[in-house]
């Protein structure tokens, strides 16, 4: 068995953070076990929201990072920026309650933030493009890359994959969606929304898929959308292979809360935004006795972006926000967690934290689609229960049942231990390097 050299292209790697890092991770962190020699290009100076420079201790001593800079404003000050230009202020939970959603703005006001989105079209990241084509060539070239596979989002990374499949033939391409661009990115983020980034963003996805030997994606769902959209593609190019979670980083669970007294401790782990907001779950416990409602502290551990702030205001429960922490912080709170809450109400995606979730051996408290991938494989683990979104009845007898059944074992927990680990991450990255050595 030959020596396959893969070049990892990823706008985000350590020693940024987040969930968005960690495919690129796993991926660097362990395909060189597979016999793959394995390099990485990043984004020097990514606009990145959160770091955990820590992480770089996980990417084995051969593997190979390189960076290529990017003309970008720092994460912050750009949404400070866009903030600005689009009119968007901070508002509280009772202004978003009591006013009424606005008209669209005068033309003459829009133009500033149209005039932004056509420029950095499909998203500010393309500034990455000409500065990552410049390394990749080299890497290859010095290298004798014969894979190049590209993680998105960023979805501008596809431009950059593009241009390199068409300038090296010989390479095989392919094309990790971690995320669905078309259905889902275009309609959920605010910079995005835009008809001309729509139809931008349509034909650089058509032509990465045409031009990819391999096209990957994290959820069935997607799967289903994505051949659809291209129907005139070998479907055979489409594959499956989900995120996962690391088996070495999973803390053994830790004394709960609610095993030193009354409290019984939720935790969310991750990044509050309207896919994800807490606002079902907050309302449903709000709706709950106080003798019930009174011992549950909720913490929120990551970012919150400014239009979910408001939701956490006035509430009748005991909330805490811990910010960002690094992996090792969060992992750590999950594993002194009663529950863990996760929100996703788009139905055919899935956050990554779910998977760590499941390692975790905590019951998990979903406000999900009852259809969707995360009920769907809450039920294949047995790792938790599920509701919907706007079935806030529904929401509130799941947490009564939960909360009145935990520590005495009537709750029904029973989590499927072979099912969760079929997403261990060296498993995943066996089944990536299966999937690009059938290429050859």
């Amino acid at each position: 068995m030959g020596t396959n050299r893969l070049l990892i292209l990823s706008y985000l790697f350590p020693p940024a953070g987040g969930v968005a890092v960690q495919r690129a991770l796993s991926l660097a962190k362990y395909m060189p076990g597979c016999g793959f020699d394995v390099h990485v290009l990043r984004a020097r100076n990514a606009a990145a929201p959160v770091r955990d420079p820590a992480l770089l201790k996980q990417v084995p001593a051969g593997v190979r990072i390189h960076s290529a800079f990017t003309p970008e404003l720092p994460f912050a000050f750009r949404q400070a920026v866009w903030n600005w230009l689009t009119g968007r202020r901070r508002r509280s939970l009772s202004a978003q309650s009591a006013t009424a959603p606005a008209g669209k703005p005068a033309w003459w006001k829009r133009l500033p933030a149209e005039l932004v989105r056509r420029i950095l079209c499909p998203e500010p990241e393309i500034l990455w493009v000409p500065f990552a084509l410049r390394a990749a060539r080299r890497i290859i070239r010095e290298h004798a890359i014969d894979t190049l596979l590209v993680t998105v989002p960023p979805f501008s990374a596809l431009v950059a994959a593009i241009a390199l499949k068409r300038e090296f033939p010989h390479l095989k391409l392919v094309a990790d969606f971690r995320d669905d661009w078309l259905r889902f990115y275009l309609s959920e983020f605010d910079y995005q929304k835009s008809d001309y980034t729509a139809r931008r963003a349509a034909r650089i996805e058509r032509q990465a898929v045409e031009l990819s030997d391999l096209v990957v994606v994290v959820t069935r769902g997607m799967l289903r959308d994505i051949r659809a959209r291209y129907p005139d593609q070998d479907s055979r190019k489409f594959a499956f292979i989900p995120n996962g979670y690391d088996p070495s980083k999973i803390p053994a669970p830790g004394p709960t809360a609610h095993a030193a007294g009354p409290r019984i401790v939720v935790s969310f782990i991750g990044t509050l935004y309207s896919a994800s907001s807490a606002r079902y779950y907050l309302d449903a416990l709000d709706g709950l006795p106080e003798e019930l409602r009174g011992q549950v502290e909720t913490r929120f551990v990551g970012r919150i972006a400014d239009s979910e702030r408001g939701f956490l205001e006035n509430r009748g429960s005991r909330i805490q926000t811990l910010g960002f922490l690094p992996q090792t912080e969060a992992l750590a709170h999950m594993a002194e967690a009663d529950f863990l809450l996760l929100t996703m109400t788009d139905s055919a995606s899935l956050t990554g934290k779910l998977f760590e979730y499941l390692a975790s051996g905590k019951p998990i408290i979903a406000v999900a689609p009852p259809d969707g991938e995360v009920a769907r494989i809450l039920q294949e683990t047995g790792t938790g229960w599920c509701a919907s979104p706007d079935d806030r009845p529904g929401l509130k007898r799941l947490l009564t049942e939960a909360f009145h059944g935990h520590g005495n074992g009537r709750n029904g927990f029973r989590p499927n231990w072979e099912a969760i680990r079929r997403y261990e991450r060296p498993r995943l990255a066996a089944e990536f390097a299966k999937r690009i050595r059938d290429l050859s």
